[in-house]
This record gives structure tokens, sequence and C-alpha cells, in this order.
């Protein structure tokens, strides 16, 4: 089943778009606020988006090019009225079918 929300991930200390359902696991894209990651000692780029999520803030905010999977527990039980601005959306589609 499919999903399309923005949750806070309390596991990874993100928000995180939840869009797909597998049992009590979601699949997940990470947000987050800088350009680069550390994953193994090695640096990696994240991706830059458009615009925020959040329609009431204008920071700068990047993706993690890689889909997570975690438990339903993980999350908070608010969800947030955010929508991906559609220069965004194409990114993001991009993410969900690469892997």
């Amino acid at each position: 089943m499919s999903r399309s929300e923005f949750r806070y991930n309390r596991k990874r200390k993100h928000y995180s778009y939840l869009f797909k359902d597998l049992g009590t696991k979601r699949k997940i894209i990470i947000l987050s606020s800088k350009p680069f990651r550390k994953v193994h000692k090695k640096i990696k780029k994240n991706i830059k988006l458009y615009r925020h999520p959040n329609p009431c803030s204008n920071k700068e905010v990047y993706v993690i090019p890689f889909i997570y999977i975690d438990d339903i527990t993980s999350f908070e039980e608010k969800k947030r009225n955010w929508k991906f601005h559609p220069n965004d959306k194409r990114i993001i589609k991009h993410i969900k079918k690469r892997h």
C-alpha cells in the first residue's frame, strides 16, 4: 500500500518522507540540513531540494539519496502537512525508482 506523508523519525533524528508500507515497516527518504554526510569514512553528497517541504520554512534542505526501511514505532504520531515543490517531485521520484 502506498503512503505519502512526512513524520519525524526518532531513530534517525531527522524528518522523513514515508512513501511505502511493508507490513509494520515503512520505506522512507530522509531530509537533512547538511550538504554532505559521512558513510564509512567517505564523504557522500546529499541532493539539494528546490524548496523546503514545510511552507513556513525558508531554510535550505537536502535529501539523502538512499531508501531506508524503519519500523512504524520509530516515528512520531504527528503527521506534518508538508508538500514537495513540483521541481522536487521529480528528484524524489527518481530516488524511489532507482532502488
